[in-house]
């Protein structure tokens, strides 16, 4: 039960969707600039293979030029059991409810049937809600395939840390948890029933999107991740992805009142599509540039 705990909070904390770098290739950072002022913006994977690092060396320099590193939010270390025990509570059903109670006999079958393959059981994971246990899928699933790893952000954080250099967020883990409680209690059968749908196209997906992450093609990403969302599940996509960024365009713009030089590092999915971050930041008149391996 140990290892399933560890692995549901690892789970948490990649929420929330290959090929080498070559000479002149762009990198998902991008400076935005106003006048004088500027920050720079990048897109995180939340889930990151080994084999993947180092990471492009556009992250690294800015990085280094930031005062402030900005996250979606504080994420709790392994540590912090209390904190921990918070995230699962608030991702479970609190009134002996069950997943397997709102599932229709032929959803359960197929879910268990999955899960079979991870040598799990239902009953194991009967108690937490949908979102969790798609995540929970994903994860095993990328585990299984050796694609699963430590985030971009993550690994910025504990740098940051070891750097002494000042952190901050754009939203508070109490409103993350509060959305991922949200996503698939509408209908949890037809959430399920789409998630199960996907695992078999995982390891292809998720290879695509690492490729479309490290070369900076945004239009991938969006093919891959934005139109499928708000094609099939446009209510998450709403959620997840739309409000989200509106929210985080008023924090952002504040950055350039100040004295500081940030790196907002979110998830790539964020930075793709006419309502990302960056389609919303231009139609404000800031300036967008993509980094590549040549300004270093």
């Amino acid at each position: 039960m140990k290892q399933l705990t560890q692995l549901l909070l690892s789970t948490i904390a990649a929420s929330c969707l290959l090929t080498t770098s070559i000479c002149n290739a762009k990198s998902a950072v991008w400076q935005v600039s106003k006048g004088d002022e500027f920050i720079y913006i990048a897109g995180s994977i939340h889930v990151l293979p080994t084999k993947e690092l180092p990471l492009p060396a556009e992250f690294n320099q800015a990085y280094k030029q930031a005062d402030t590193l900005v996250l979606e939010a504080d994420m709790p270390a392994p540590s912090n059991s209390s904190a921990q025990l918070t995230m699962l509570k608030a991702l479970s059903y609190q009134t002996g409810e069950t997943l397997s109670s709102k599932l229709s006999a032929t959803v359960k079958k197929q879910l268990e049937a999955q899960l079979t393959q991870y040598d799990m059981q239902l009953s194991e994971l009967d108690s937490f809600r949908p979102f969790m246990v798609s995540l929970l899928m994903m994860s095993l699933e990328l585990q299984k395939q050796q694609l699963f790893g430590e985030g971009v952000d993550s690994y910025f954080a504990k740098r940051a840390k070891q750097d002494s250099k000042e952190l901050a967020f754009l939203e508070t883990l109490a409103f993350q948890l509060h959305l991922f409680k949200q996503l698939g209690s509408q209908d949890e059968d037809a959430f399920i029933q789409s998630q199960l749908a996907q695992v078999s196209s995982y390891q292809a997906l998720y290879s695509a999107m690492l490729d479309a992450w490290r070369n900076g093609d945004m239009h991938a990403m969006n093919e891959l991740t934005i139109m499928p969302l708000k094609q099939h599940d446009p209510l998450t996509y709403q959620i997840l992805i739309k409000q989200r960024n509106l929210n985080w365009l008023n924090h952002i713009e504040d950055y350039f009142t100040d004295q500081q030089k940030e790196l907002v590092l979110v998830g790539a999915a964020h930075l793709a599509g006419e309502d990302s971050l960056l389609a919303l930041l231009e139609s404000k008149g800031y300036v967008i540039a993509q980094l590549s391996a040549d300004e270093e």
